[in-house]
């Protein structure tokens, strides 16, 4: 799977997990809390990994660099309002309204990447390097999701 099919692969999971807490209202608190909770982790790691395996390649190695300036300034508006709403309650209605404008956000950013920012690399990188850096965004992700999930009762029992 290249950079780009990895990434799509990524924001459609993302469309569909913000659809499915958008439906919920303030009362769903234990499906917000969780779905909420695993949305914010893979968008940490999706955010960071991209970064580190796409973005810096673009750039440091290409004409794209006003781009991937640009791509990386949502992400850091998108981490920041994950890290708000991390802080409220979920079971409030601001949490939900705040949620949405996440949405809104993340909805443009993953349109614009995948509509002008896509084609313009594939016309700058190489598919062997496409293609390589879906392998290395996969692995390194994993390993990102790993280091970042919260360490859980069952895993102190364990050590």
């Amino acid at each position: 799977m290249n950079i780009y099919e990895r990434i799509k692969q990524d924001h459609d999971h993302a469309r569909e997990v913000m659809e499915k807490l958008k439906e919920t209202t303030a009362r769903a608190e234990k499906t917000r809390h969780k779905l909420f909770g695993e949305f914010k982790l893979d968008m940490w790691a999706h955010h960071k990994v991209e970064e580190a395996v796409f973005y810096s390649y673009l750039r440091d190695n290409t004409k794209m660099s006003d781009d991937s300036y640009e791509a990386l300034n949502e992400h850091h508006v998108a981490n920041g309002l994950l890290e708000e709403l991390d802080t409220f309650p979920v079971a409030s209605d601001e949490w939900g309204v705040k949620f949405k404008a996440l949405c809104e956000l993340m909805e443009h950013h993953i349109e614009e990447e995948e509509e002008d920012f896509f084609p313009k690399a594939k016309k700058l990188i190489p598919s062997e390097v496409a293609d390589l850096m879906g392998k290395r965004f996969d692995a390194r992700k994993k390993v990102v999701l790993a280091a970042i999930m919260p360490i859980d009762e069952d895993d102190l029992k364990a050590a």
